[in-house]
C-alpha cells in the first residue's frame, strides 16, 4: 500500500512537469507559429502598393526613401516566411502578391554553393501557379528606391544566409491579376527587358 502512494506522489509531482514538456513542442513548430503570428498583425496593415521584402540585402536597405519601415525579425528559412505570408494573404482574400526573385540565384557560381539547390527547388514549388518574377537584384532595389509616403514596407529578416536569396512582394488587390490578364490577351504589352515571367 505504501509502494502505490508514494507511486501516486511521484506521478502527482511529474504531472506538471509533463504537460509543460507537451506544451513547448518541437521549437521550429512554435517559430512557425511565432512567424504566421507577426506576419499576420502586420499584414492587416498593409495595402497593394506597399511591400514586403524578405531578407532584405543593407544594399535594399539604403536604397528605401520610407522612413521608418517595419522590421520582423523571425527565426526561419526565407521560403518558410514566404509560405507563411502567402497563406496568410490568401486566407484573408484581400491582397494578391506579385513575387519578385533574385536571377543571380539561378546562376552557375551560385549552384555550387550549399543549400542552394534545394532552396530554388522549394522557391519552384511554392512559386508554381502564382504570378512571379525573375530579376536581377538590381531591379529589386531599384523599384524599392521608388516607394514613396504613403506607401509602405514590410521587412522580414529570417536566419538565412544564403546569397541573392531575398524575395519581394509587391500587393496588389485580389482578382486585379485576372483582370488584367484578360486586358493583356487583347493587345500585346511591353514587356521590360528584364522581366521574365
Amino acid at each position: 500500500m505504501r509502494i502505490l502512494h508514494s507511486t501516486i506522489l511521484c506521478l502527482a509531482a511529474a504531472l506538471p512537469l509533463l504537460v509543460a514538456s507537451c506544451s513547448h513542442s518541437d521549437p521550429r513548430t512554435q517559430a512557425l507559429i511565432d512567424l504566421r503570428d507577426s506576419v499576420e498583425d502586420e499584414l492587416e496593415g498593409l495595402h497593394p502598393g506597399d511591400w514586403i521584402i524578405i531578407n532584405p540585402t543593407e544594399a535594399m536597405k539604403l536604397a528605401v526613401s520610407l522612413a521608418e519601415p517595419e522590421q520582423i525579425p523571425v527565426q526561419g528559412t526565407n521560403v518558410s516566411a514566404l509560405r507563411e505570408t502567402l497563406d496568410l494573404m490568401e486566407s484573408e482574400g484581400r491582397l494578391s502578391p506579385r513575387i519578385w526573385t533574385c536571377r543571380e540565384l539561378e546562376s552557375t557560381a551560385n549552384r555550387r554553393k550549399p543549400g542552394t539547390f534545394r532552396l530554388r527547388n522549394n522557391l519552384k514549388d511554392l512559386l508554381s501557379g502564382r504570378q512571379h518574377f525573375s530579376v536581377e537584384e538590381r531591379i529589386i532595389t531599384m523599384q524599392l528606391s521608388l516607394l514613396r509616403p504613403p506607401q509602405q514596407l514590410l521587412y522580414i529578416q529570417t536566419e538565412s544566409t544564403q546569397p541573392h536569396s531575398t524575395i519581394a512582394i509587391e500587393l496588389d488587390y485580389a482578382g486585379s491579376n485576372a483582370a488584367q490578364q484578360k486586358k493583356t490577351q487583347q493587345k500585346t504589352p511591353y514587356r521590360h527587358a528584364d522581366l521574365k515571367p
